[in-house]
């Protein structure tokens, strides 16, 4: 984050009308701590008056440059498919803009993200993917007890692994698994399920070119959820399990931080916009943001009032997050009060393209009681129970699954469904795809009075 970050709007953005719209950004730490207090207390300050207040968090894998870069670039489409399809802009509209920034940044793996400034130097390439790593590993390192640490750096930077050393390896992350709470309310996974996981992962091999994409970084083409998921009794070594096991900690700490960051920090600002305004408040998160809105919704034990629509663009939670029962416990999903606490129907993208949530990511959250579960699933169906909801959409909250739509169609949202999944099979084409005319087309349905 700049340390010369202003105190009061980040920039102004003009409507296209003559109105100039002020954009916040607001920056918290791991913890969920404001580190841009003077700014967030210019917002609170200034947030009367406004006709609506358009809230977004970023996700996985975003530096400061990279968020606010994609929030502008959704914000100024946004603006402009208006103008394209002459949505007349009403005298009292005023928006104001407010971009979550958290650090969400920390692993990306060689054949997954490599620098534009990289491009075609195979030493710069290693040079990112050397750093990258390294900062993944510190990352974790700071969570590890201090006698446990040294026999950790040195089982990261195994090429390989056999038996001992994995479950040696599960042992001292385990108690960073076992820290973090689940939407669907389930135990941490014991070491011998994290190394069965992580040869999971180590069978999937996510596409190039996405810097958000969860996959994994050294496994074959070939297998799956089916093909390799047993105890963790193999023979030998296996290469890269090592690196999966990072891969998959960075995957759960940094869902674990999402969490973090919406209930302690995003929600008590979201609580005084609330309160202070008369503001119509916009929610919409990207991948781990969509965790970080559903605590900031879903935490406080009361709203001063509801916040007018959420949407959220390929969401990295549970597809039972909103569930009426989960399965599992027979609980209600951790994020079902959301439902309640929004004026409009929640929609949330999801897509087969999304190759991130719809192979990867339930192989690097699994907990225990789903290793004996995964199967082939019938196609669009979760594959497990940990399944992301921007890889499949909701399930069990008496939700409907619709296509997403273009301008100049329209919506029909029913009074009684509490939420939509928007299929974006032909509109989303991967996990980053989150700024096209389909999830503008969307937003603009849901923030229209």
């Amino acid at each position: 984050m700049p340390t010369s970050l202003p105190a009061g709007p980040y920039r102004t953005l003009a409507l296209g009308n003559g109105t100039e719209v002020p954009y916040y950004i607001i920056p918290f730490d791991d913890e969920g701590r404001c580190v841009g207090p003077q700014t967030r207390r210019h917002l609170i300050e200034n947030a009367a008056g406004f006709s609506d207040i358009f809230m977004f968090s970023h996700g996985w894998n975003n530096d400061w440059t990279v968020a606010t870069q994609r929030y502008e670039s959704f914000i100024e489409g946004f603006m402009k498919m208006r103008q394209e399809q002459r949505i007349p802009v009403a005298d009292d509209y005023k928006p104001l803009l407010v971009g979550i920034f958290w650090p969400s940044a920390v692993l990306v793996s060689g054949d997954e993200e490599a620098p534009t400034i990289a491009a075609g130097d195979p030493n710069a390439v290693m040079d990112a993917a050397v750093a990258a790593d390294g900062a993944a590993v510190a990352d974790i390192a700071r969570s590890i007890r201090d006698g446990d640490r040294e026999r950790f750096y040195e089982l990261a930077q195994s090429d390989a692994l056999d038996e001992g050393e994995a479950l040696d390896l599960a042992r001292i992350m385990q108690p960073l698994y076992a820290g973090g709470q689940d939407e669907i309310g389930v135990a941490a996974p014991a070491p011998k399920d994290l190394v069965a996981a992580w040869k999971a992962s180590a069978a999937t091999h996510a596409p190039e070119g996405d810097p958000e994409d969860f996959g994994t970084a050294g496994g074959s083409r070939g297998g799956g959820a089916g093909g390799d998921i047993q105890a963790a009794g193999f023979f030998g070594k296996i290469r890269d399990l090592a690196r999966n096991a990072i891969r998959g900690t960075t995957v759960w700490m940094m869902k674990d931080r999402a969490g973090v960051v919406g209930a302690r920090g995003v929600s008590p600002l979201l609580v005084d916009l609330l309160a202070v305004s008369k503001a119509r408040v916009h929610l919409i998160g990207h991948s781990y943001g969509g965790k970080v809105m559903l605590s900031a919704l879903s935490v406080p034990m009361a709203l001063p009032r509801k916040v007018h629509s959420m949407l959220l663009l390929q969401p990295a939670v549970s597809h039972l997050c909103f569930a009426e029962e989960v399965p599992l416990n027979h609980n209600p999903g951790g994020y079902r009060v959301a439902l309640g606490r929004v004026e409009r129907p929640i929609l949330t993208t999801f897509s087969r393209n999304d190759v991130a949530l719809t192979k990867a990511f339930h192989l690097a959250i699994v907990r225990p009681s789903d290793l004996g579960e995964m199967q082939i699933a019938a196609d669009g169906e979760p594959p497990t129970w940990f399944a992301a909801l921007g890889g499949f959409g909701p399930r069990r909250a008496g939700e409907k699954l619709i296509d997403m739509q273009l301008p100049p169609a329209s919506y029909a949202f029913d009074a009684g469904t509490p939420i939509y999944g928007l299929r974006g099979d032909s509109t989303i084409l991967g996990h980053g795809d989150i700024s096209n005319t389909s999830t503008w087309w969307a937003l603009h349905h849901l923030a229209r009075q």
